[in-house]
């Protein structure tokens, strides 16, 4: 499994209106071949801040879906965030292979 993660840093005045964007956003994202979840996250550290930071991290099935995003229709959902809020948060973005998950129980030999 992979974790597509997207960190955001969004000018604080905008912030309500983006999340409000978002929010549809990543549900289209989620209709795309291989995107399984999604997990939507707000850093708590940056309350007096000028921006908020977020991220989202996306579980995706394999490298194919990763691909088949990347080379399709990323630069356009890209684009649509660009476009509406231009020069009012920045993002950067990372590829992550998920190793193993623990559970609490769980003992480690």
């Amino acid at each position: 499994m992979l974790i597509y993660e997207v960190n955001l840093e969004v000018n604080r005045p905008i912030f309500e209106d983006y999340i409000r964007w978002l929010q549809p956003h990543i549900k289209e994202l989620l209709t795309f071949d291989g995107f399984l979840k999604a997990d939507l996250l707000f850093d708590t550290n940056d309350e007096q801040a000028d921006v908020r930071k977020i991220t989202i991290a996306y579980y995706l099935k394999d490298y194919q879906s990763y691909y088949n995003y990347i080379n399709g229709p990323a630069v356009t959902m890209r684009e649509q965030g660009s476009q509406r809020f231009k020069g009012q948060f920045v993002a950067h973005r990372r590829l992550l292979e998920l190793q193993r998950s623990y559970l609490p129980n769980e003992l480690l030999y």
